[in-house]
């Protein structure tokens, strides 16, 4: 029987997030109070944080580049709408010359994609003609899938607060003189086009002469004659108008944290790395890009060896591209700068206030022949520490031992699980033996493997190994 081959690799890895703000959902009103709050989901009554899957993803990212020094594929505006805005970006477009558009994907959606359009072909020997093609998008789908990161210890739902004060010395007295000026036009002008500017909306809600001497009071600084001077003018219209005494009062502020440990699954498609399908109405390498890097020896066409063959209706529906041995770093090389970045992950929001240590604490990997993220939920929360849940792994790997390719690595940082002498124990050879459907797990002690009647059964031999999280991303040989 030949030997199985790594198609994709699963794994999944734990973050130590203590009182840590990853990732933010922007800023609330409470109170007097504006607070700046982190990601979370509603779950019952909880509010469980979490971090998007486009947000550590761009940390491994940028983390794979700054390990390795390989050419960054940058975001660039590529489209502007009718206003003038950014509405369409890019990156290189290049999985060949760009590794991180290999492993992390990219899109550039055009105009009535998929829809059927007309051009006219340049002139042939029968004459002009006009033919129908469809709009096609360049598209590479992410061979590296991931999850959110997710706490696995929900919050209570008012969370952690760090509240504080900015505490000013200095004001800008432009700035307060038109806050002045807007805060005698709230009191005497009932409609207000925000369009305009705070001076000509003076000027149109009483007269050119108190605009224009306002503007020359505020212009010069002197904010008590222009409070007198605004204060006299309200009084004309039956108004009274409260200026602001203390310019530099402190500036309250509130950012929302949490507590917890983070998980998160991913899962490598390897066998598409270095692949890239051009089929149908959406395409992974531009045609005139294509043909350059056929020139140059880069990429080979494999439309004709199967399984593209068969997959592309013999070419009828696009060609198939791969990359040859000149291109650096190579598929292999790429799938492992990916886990050992991953291994020293760094990133994250608001690092300057909450520094906080992403990289993994835990990290599993393990090579398939399938693209089930089979490493999921193996943790849980027991009064604030982390617990490998090792009856649900081995579980795992009973019933996909005919998938495993590589040895588990189980990789974890010293003290830092709650069972791990039990996870220290997990190390070694199991056997699966499966009778009628049933499968039953075994370790292999001493020589118990020889000594074992295996010749009635269908079995499997899986390995597991027990390491350091950087020595696990290193070991995993594809």
């Amino acid at each position: 029987m030949s030997k199985k081959e790594v198609t994709h690799v699963a794994g999944t890895f734990l973050i130590q997030a203590d009182a840590a703000f990853l990732n933010g959902a922007g800023t609330r009103q409470e109170g007097d109070r504006t607070v700046t709050v982190p990601k979370t989901f509603w779950d019952g009554t909880k509010q469980v944080p979490y971090v998007s899957a486009q947000a550590w993803k761009r940390w491994l990212r940028n983390t794979l580049i700054e390990e390795t020094g390989w050419p960054a594929s940058e975001l660039k505006a590529i489209g502007w709408n009718p206003k003038g805005n950014v509405n369409k970006i890019a990156a290189e477009l290049n999985p060949v010359d760009f590794a991180e558009d290999d492993i992390f994907g990219y899109m550039r959606a055009e105009a009535a994609q998929g829809q059927r359009v007309t051009e006219e072909e340049e002139e042939l020997e029968e004459g002009e003609k006009t033919v129908t093609r469809r709009t096609k998008s360049v598209m590479r789908a992410s061979p590296f899938m991931a999850s959110l990161l997710v706490s696995f210890r929900s919050t209570p739902r008012s969370g952690l607060d760090d509240e504080g004060f900015v505490h000013l010395t200095k004001y800008d007295p432009q700035a307060l003189a038109e806050t002045e000026v807007e805060r005698l036009l709230s009191a005497i002008s009932v409609k207000q086009d925000k369009k305009l500017t705070v001076w000509d909306r003076l000027a149109k809600a009483t007269d050119d002469e108190i605009q224009r001497k306002a503007k020359e009071l505020a212009e010069k600084g002197d904010i008590d004659d222009l409070c007198a001077f605004l204060s006299e003018k309200a009084k004309g219209k039956g108004k009274e108008v409260n200026f602001i005494e203390n310019p530099c009062s402190p500036l309250p502020y509130t950012t929302r944290f949490y507590n917890t440990h983070l998980q998160g699954i991913f899962c490598l498609d390897y066998s598409r790395l270095g692949i890239y399908w051009n089929l149908g109405d959406r395409i992974e390498l531009e045609e005139p890009k294509a043909k350059k890097l056929l020139r140059e020896g880069k990429v080979e066409d494999v439309t004709e060896e199967e399984p593209y063959k068969t997959l592309s209706d013999n070419g009828k529906i696009g060609r198939v591209y791969r990359v040859t041995d000149r291109v650096k770093p190579t598929p292999k090389e790429r799938a492992s700068a990916l886990f050992k970045a991953l291994a020293v992950l760094r990133g994250g929001a608001k690092q300057a206030q909450f520094g906080t240590d992403v990289s993994p604490k835990v990290l599993i990997l393990v090579g398939l022949t399938c693209g089930n993220p089979i490493l999921n939920h193996l943790f849980r929360d027991d009064q604030g520490e982390p617990v490998f849940k090792d009856e649900a792994f081995m579980e795992v790997i009973k019933d996909y031992a005919d998938r495993i390719v590589t040895p588990v690595f189980l990789g974890i940082r010293s003290g830092y699980l709650k069972n791990e002498k039990e996870i220290r124990k997990l190390e070694g050879k199991y056997v699966v033996q499966q009778t009628n459907g049933i499968r039953i797990i075994r370790k292999v002690e001493g020589t118990n493997e020889q000594q074992m009647d295996l010749s009635q059964q269908q079995n499997w031999t899986v390995e597991v190994k027990v390491m350091t999280p950087y020595e696990a991303a290193s070991s995993i040989v594809l």
